[in-house]
């Protein structure tokens, strides 16, 4: 067994197989169909084991029920839509290390590497890589004369065709849907697998509600929160004086939020959420210190007397 060569072995009925069209079904009447498909890959650089494990399980069952002698049908395809490809795309061009060193690693020449400042070219360049490298060299027994992208203009009108039988039937609403966004990147696909992919996709869209906190004067200090209903056992709200705050004008409100939750909001609210000066700090900034004097000291004290107090 010393002259065994696993890959060309693999590499040979590989051959075979695409040769005798084995993965490529026709309609023939009477026979029982079988299919199966696994979820298109976002285009957004190259795969990695989890996504093998996943394909591994379809290619098996699809194995099985050749084997029980069904007609199976298993195509495959990418996911080009939304953000991925555009995202990777603006790593490229503004030189991002990560990015570039990985393409450099995996063999990609640099002409090429220049290219993937593109989306369009990305997703053609990727949809090549996930078919020849991974997909074909693993074996699966995928019919490749089926394989298409959702950018593809068949592909749109198929799904133009799909919700057209959705609004039929009356299943479709329309309303306004919150979606992750990146501040560097932009928005992201709206399905939370595809968020963040770089770290795993494990990122999640949680619902805060916002508690006002008002002054005499009406200025609102927003507290976020996952349990509203413990509001009730509030017994002090904390400012941090060494912080720098923005004073915002959000729905004619004057709101004291950090910087990173002033841009969020300017993001999240109808008219957006302007900066102010109404007296505090220059121009924007409201330094932390400024909003405990000007609404709270005067009738809790300083941070020290509070935590004299507590002590």
């Amino acid at each position: 067994m010393h002259d065994y060569d696993p890959l060309a072995i693999e590499a040979r009925w590989q051959r075979e197989w695409d040769a005798a069209r084995l993965f490529e079904p026709k309609r023939e009447e009477g026979r029982r169909k079988f299919f199966i498909i696994f979820a298109y890959p976002g285009i957004s650089g190259f795969l990695h084991v989890g996504h093998m494990r996943g394909y591994s399980y379809c290619d098996a069952i699809a194995r099985y029920h050749r084997q029980l002698g069904e007609n199976v049908l298993f195509p495959a395809g990418f996911h080009a839509s939304g953000i991925p490809a555009v995202s990777f795309a603006r790593k490229v061009e503004r030189g991002d290390e990560v990015a570039l060193s990985t393409l450099r690693e995996e063999g990609v020449d640099e002409a090429t590497v220049a290219g993937l400042k593109d989306p369009a070219f990305v997703v053609s360049f990727f949809s090549k890589v996930y078919e020849e490298r991974y997909w074909r060299k693993f074996g699966f027994s995928i019919d490749y004369t089926r394989l298409c992208t959702t950018t593809d203009a068949a592909y749109g009108r198929f799904i133009a065709w799909q919700f057209r039988k959705l609004n039929e039937k009356g299943l479709l609403v329309q309303k306004p849907h919150f979606a992750p966004f990146c501040p560097v990147s932009g928005p992201v696909a709206v399905d939370a697998s595809e968020t963040d992919v770089a770290k795993g996709g494990d990122a999640e869209v949680l619902q805060f509600t916002a508690l006002k906190f008002r002054t005499e004067e009406g200025v609102v200090f927003p507290c976020a929160t996952l349990r509203p209903e413990t509001v009730f056992g509030a017994t002090n709200l904390w400012v941090n004086p060494a912080v720098e705050y923005v004073l915002a004008d959000v729905k004619g409100e004057r709101w004291v939020l950090s910087p990173e939750a002033a841009k969020k909001a300017d993001l999240i609210f109808e008219g957006g959420a302007k900066a102010v000066r109404a007296g505090y700090g220059e121009g924007r900034v409201l330094p932390g210190q400024a909003a405990v004097k000007a609404h709270l000291v005067d009738r809790v004290g300083t941070f020290e007397e509070v935590l004299g107090r507590a002590a």
